[in-house]
């Protein structure tokens, strides 16, 4: 875990800064790239471009630009801030928008989340194309599902055959498509907002121009995704299925604070098994074989008994996705 940012004095130009302070400093400014080191090395000695830092950062972050520091003033806080939540960012990383479980496509498997999932995910990348409900193959809304498939397909430059596979060439260019989409909502939901217009919006293409669709996905949902490390798509459907007091549960937990059941919610621990380790585990067997699946099915049953246990869901085990 990081250590909160702390300083034993004030720093700045006409200050006795602390040595300690002054190094702490410059190597947690160097982290977010606002301390440029000199021809002499980074030193424990305050200089010129320690305080240069301080007033980029300052500047950034819209704060008093004086190129002071003080303990538990404001600069030193919101430093504090930055280097957890980018902490944060390399614990639970950015999710992918899909996670198929199986193949998408006229005479495939067509899983119903998985249906919706994509469905979902197409709309927000600009192909929409009618229901986003529709879990069969037999319907003309499933038709409009193969057509967006394939225009997606045609623009990412891929092969145009209105199908898409766990780890296909279709859904991981789907992910890099959304990706921006997904850290720009993500960053929405701190106080350093982005634009409105980069939220998570659903969107509709119609010729050249966008509106949005009536439906938008919380901001919490980013946050289960991120947490709990799971696609995108896959955390709002678990979102939607939640009761209101589930719901509550999992904000605590996302938000760091204990629950009257932390881990201990049958229903959270029957999900995360079912629906998302072990079809995590069975595409990773088509996928990369045998050896691999057996990996991720034992750590999967290790996490479902730790659930079970009432092991906090932020702290079971991780499952093993190896890839060699």
């Amino acid at each position: 875990m990081l250590s909160p940012f702390k300083l034993n004095s004030t720093l700045g130009r006409d200050y006795n800064s602390n040595l300690d302070d002054t190094l702490r400093t410059k190597k947690a400014l160097k982290k977010i790239g606002l301390f440029e080191t000199p021809s002499y090395g980074m030193t424990e000695f305050p200089d010129e471009p320690l305080f240069k830092g301080i007033e980029k950062f300052q500047e950034q972050y819209q704060l008093q630009k004086d190129g002071i520091m003080k303990p538990d003033g404001e600069t030193a806080t919101k430093l504090g801030l930055i280097l957890a939540e980018n902490e944060n960012r390399k614990t639970y990383p950015v999710p992918n928008a899909l996670g198929l479980t199986a193949e998408v496509g006229f005479g495939r498997a067509n899983k119903p989340h998985d249906t919706f999932s994509l469905s979902r995910a197409l709309t927000w990348a600009g192909y929409p194309h009618g229901s986003e409900r529709s879990t069969t193959y037999n319907s003309p809304q499933a038709e409009g599902l193969s057509d967006a498939i394939k225009q997606f397909q045609k623009t990412a430059g891929l092969k145009v055959d209105g199908w898409a596979r766990p780890h296909g060439e279709t859904e991981n260019a789907l992910n890099r498509s959304l990706q921006p989409k997904i850290e720009a909502t993500i960053a929405a939901a701190n106080p350093r907002n982005v634009p409105a217009d980069s939220a998570g919006t659903l969107n509709s293409r119609t010729g050249d121009q966008q509106a949005a669709a009536p439906v938008a996905i919380p901001a919490i949902v980013y946050k289960v995704a991120e947490f709990f490390g799971m696609a995108l798509m896959a955390a709002w459907a678990w979102w939607q299925s939640m009761t209101n007091s589930q719901q509550e549960q999992i904000k605590k937990q996302v938000s760091g604070q204990r629950t009257d059941n932390d881990g201990g919610d049958n229903d959270q621990c029957e999900y995360l098994h079912y629906e998302v380790d072990i079809p995590k585990c069975r595409a990773i067997e088509r996928a990369r074989g045998k050896q691999a699946a057996q990996r991720c099915y034992r750590t999967a049953n290790e996490r479902y008994a730790a659930c079970l246990k009432g092991v906090p869901l932020d702290r079971l085990p991780p499952l093993d996705t190896w890839n060699n």
